[in-house]
């Protein structure tokens, strides 16, 4: 398991993150024999440790000793803090051992009802005396020299077990913390079961009631710059961008272009990549200016803003790559023959335009936005044949000793680590699949997406997860089977192939390749996560409607609406993939019940409109207000009726 995520902290830390946000006193000490939730994430962590080892049977006694575990503890009169995530977990571990065909049928995963939370215990006099209530959280002045204290040598300036959380915006892509719910919130999770720290010190309970009131408040940031690494002052914002608050509310969404604008994705995104980003990425940028992404390189670093809309020839970014006389330090960029004039003017005409980014999101790396670009100026054929060799290119870098049986479809490549006689079976499915998406959500002849999409399998839980950490630097999250993501050239969409042996494993088969390919095709066309994982089950639902998996998606729609922390966290995929799945397959499923409006959808984004604009049409309205709507409509219904 990814050692980032786990914290460890002394016995002091083991009591409700309700009863320290209440400014309450110690919760009761349990009886001797009651086990503790830290107890628990042990037999849990090692089972899975044995399921990704390939020792199944193994892990079975751990997982079934956990759940009776979790059993206890859910029947004490104040269920501590943190057993909803780890009976989430155990869950997982269950599927993960039916998958690989073990006998499962013992194991009974308790649940909580919405109201099962630790409640405040009443002070006694040998209690210690009660953490002091707290209120207006700073970030900047509070959470931060906390994390640093406790978490900073390995996860803030280290970055053990490929975690890294160096400045706010930095920890809030994590998903560890989701706005609003302290105690839903993994990194309270992990320090409350205490998993960590490993080597800041204990977190004292004072402490930790100052991060659940913070996260509870919203997770406000308090900083001028919330890329800024933490503890240390912040480079000046860009023009036009307002420091603090969400940095995805800042940034402004792609636009459409008109006739003779510069498109950033296909003519300026390439020049950064080539010539700026060896520099300026995200380990040590010079000058603490990253250009990775739009938005990173519009937040600007130590000089300030690189450009100022509407005024190239005055732009940092261009007298920088002009070498012109005054500016600071040496003609960009350093090491390599100097841009080309008329690069350097496109670069400055795109700035006079207003610096427009046309394509994906500000949040999205430059090499995606650069693979877009070309996408869009490629004919379905030569694309196809580019995503289908960098398909096979992305496979082997992330799983260099595990070569792919592959089939080349219409408009899917297949790979998997099985044999070809099984990726052939599996093949069919996906065709399927494919052809039947199409059809919903194609209004003609055309592609499910301009040059093809990959589906990238996986025989057993623990292949997909060496793939998603290789690919993504981070753990799988717990609950993933499957997800879909752009990685340059490559719109892909991955999952673990269920048993042929399990009952309803065609069934299940067809739905889980149906959500991932139709989520990626929503990629490739500039879509946002959220919408992209909610359109892909919502087809699923459609086509596999008689599918297993399909009627557990509906219910941990329910369950994740109602742990859902706020909307930001939905939509900012701070709540988690997993998370955004579930709240997205039943939002999405609740705005096009019928497929004429995802087909609708489709046909604007293929002519060229941005995503906001293209919704707002389809829809006639903004995604958040209708999410308000939906989510209440959501609440107000009987727990068993969601």
């Amino acid at each position: 398991m990814n050692m980032l995520l786990r914290l460890r902290t002394g016995p002091l830390i083991r009591v409700s993150v309700a009863v320290l946000v209440a400014a309450a006193a110690v919760s009761a000490v349990p009886a001797a024999d009651t086990p503790t939730p830290a107890d628990v994430r042990r037999k849990l962590d090692e089972a899975k440790t044995l399921l990704e080892a390939g020792r199944p049977a193994k892990a079975r006694p751990l997982v079934e000793a956990a759940a009776g575990d979790l059993a206890a503890l859910a029947a004490l009169p104040r269920i501590p803090s943190g057993v909803r995530p780890l009976m989430d977990l155990c869950g997982e571990l269950k599927d993960d051992l039916e998958l690989e065909g073990i006998d499962v049928s013992g194991i009974t995963i308790p649940r909580l009802n919405a109201s099962a939370v630790a409640a405040p215990a009443k002070p006694s006099q040998a209690a210690a005396a009660p953490a002091k209530a707290v209120s207006g959280v700073s970030f900047t002045r509070q959470v931060a020299p906390m994390l640093l204290t406790h978490c900073g040598g390995c996860h803030v300036t280290g970055r053990r077990g490929d975690f890294h959380m160096p400045s706010y915006e930095a920890l809030m892509k994590t998903g560890l913390v989701q706005r609003g719910a302290g105690d839903a919130s993994r990194i309270v999770d992990v320090i409350v079961t205490g998993d960590m720290p490993r080597g800041g010190g204990r977190v004292q309970p004072q402490e930790l009631a100052v991060l659940v009131a913070w996260i509870n408040a919203g997770a406000p940031f308090d900083g001028p710059d919330p890329a800024a690494p933490l503890g240390q002052g912040s480079a000046p914002a860009a023009a036009g961008i307002t420091p603090g608050g969400s940095p995805g509310d800042r940034m402004p969404a792609a636009v459409a272009l008109k006739p003779g604008d510069v498109s950033f994705a296909f003519q300026i995104a390439p020049v950064l990549q080539r010539n700026c980003v060896g520099c300026h990425d995200d380990t040590q940028p010079e000058a603490r200016l990253s250009m990775t992404t739009f938005a990173r390189l519009a937040r600007g670093g130590e000089s300030g803003a690189p450009f100022v809309a509407g005024r190239g020839a005055d732009s940092l970014l261009v007298r920088k790559i002009k070498g012109a006389s005054g500016i600071e330090g040496q003609r960009m960029p350093i090491g390599k023959p100097p841009l080309a004039a008329d690069v350097i003017a496109l670069v400055e005409k795109w700035i006079d335009q207003g610096a427009k980014l046309d394509m994906l999101g500000p949040d999205a790396p430059l090499a995606d936005l650069a693979a877009a670009g070309r996408a869009r100026s490629l004919s379905h054929a030569e694309l196809k044949a580019a995503r289908f060799a960098a398909a096979e290119n992305l496979w082997r870098r992330a799983l260099p000793d595990e070569n792919p049986a592959v089939a080349r479809l219409d408009d899917v490549i297949v790979l998997g680590n099985m044999p070809q006689s099984r990726l052939d079976e599996v093949a069919g499915s996906i065709d399927k699949a494919a052809r039947g998406a199409r059809e919903l959500l194609i209004d003609g002849d055309g592609p499910l997406l301009k040059g093809g999409v990959a589906c990238l399998l996986f025989a057993k839980p623990y292949d997909f997860s060496n793939f998603h950490e290789a690919t993504t630097r981070q753990e799988r999250p717990k609950g993933m089977a499957g997800d879909a993501a752009i990685s340059g050239d490559v719109v892909y969409g991955a999952a673990i192939v269920p048993s042929a042996t399990a009952d309803g494993a065609d069934d299940d088969l067809a739905a889980v390749v149906t959500e991932q390919v139709v989520a990626a095709a929503f990629l490739g066309r500039g879509a946002p996560a959220w919408f992209a994982r909610g359109a892909g089950r919502t087809v699923a639902g459609k086509l596999a409607a008689k599918a297993g998996v399909v009627k557990t998606w509906r219910q941990e729609s329910a369950d994740a609406v109602a742990r859902l922390g706020s909307p930001e966290d939905f939509f900012g995929g701070h709540a988690g993939a997993v998370s955004q799945a579930a709240v997205g397959g039943g939002f999405v499923s609740a705005l096009a019940p019928a497929p004429a409006k995802l087909e609708a959808l489709v046909a604007k984004l293929d002519a060229g409109a941005a995503f906001d604009a293209a919704f707002a049409e389809v829809f006639k309205s903004q995604p958040q207000p209708l999410f308000a709507t939906w989510a209440a409509k959501q609440a107000r219904k009987p727990a068993g009726k969601r």
